[in-house]
């Protein structure tokens, strides 16, 4: 299954902006993993320290990078109430509560890459064995429905939305 197979009833046209950032024939099978590698890459060459930020009330590089980590799992754990075929409505979350502790952290870029990576790889182990039939069920989170098979095309274009947001203000 490809990108270009999600129906825009499958989503939220909120999440349309991260779903452009995928190529079309991005496999459902290989864009976790593809992503993962861009992303490994794209970390380990940031040369800035990871606590710059580009203006005083802005996140630094390092909450971005927690940030997508967070988003990551709140989605993937969408997926799996859905995959479950759990049909309670879910709560949205704010990143801005997600965020205020991010201080509180140690911003290692080896501890950050760990971290993505232990997440990423959890997130493909998941997604792995899905059925097809699983992946076209659907849910409701923060009062919109979306199915299973939209959501790791999602995480994947969300994660390459706040790289290019590094890449254009903080690099």
């Amino acid at each position: 299954m490809i990108r270009a197979a999600i129906d825009p009833s499958e989503y939220h046209e909120y999440y349309a902006h991260y779903l452009n950032l995928v190529p079309e024939q991005a496999n459902f099978k290989n864009i976790l993993q593809s992503s993962k590698e861009d992303s490994i890459a794209f970390i380990e060459a940031i040369d800035k320290p990871l606590n710059f930020a580009y203006a005083s009330d802005k996140w630094s590089i390092a909450h971005v990078i927690l940030h997508n980590i967070d988003t990551e799992r709140v989605f993937t754990y969408r997926a799996l109430r859905f995959i479950r075929g759990d049909q309670t409505a879910l709560p949205g979350f704010d990143q801005d509560v997600f965020a205020r502790d991010y201080d509180n952290y140690a911003f290692a870029k080896a501890d950050l890459i760990k971290s993505f990576v232990t997440t990423r790889n959890a997130t493909i182990e998941l997604f792995n064995g899905v059925s097809d039939k699983h992946l076209l069920r659907k849910g409701v989170a923060s009062n919109n429905t979306m199915s299973v098979r939209v959501i790791p095309f999602l995480i994947a274009g969300h994660t390459k939305h706040h790289e290019n947001v590094i890449k254009e203000r903080y690099l």
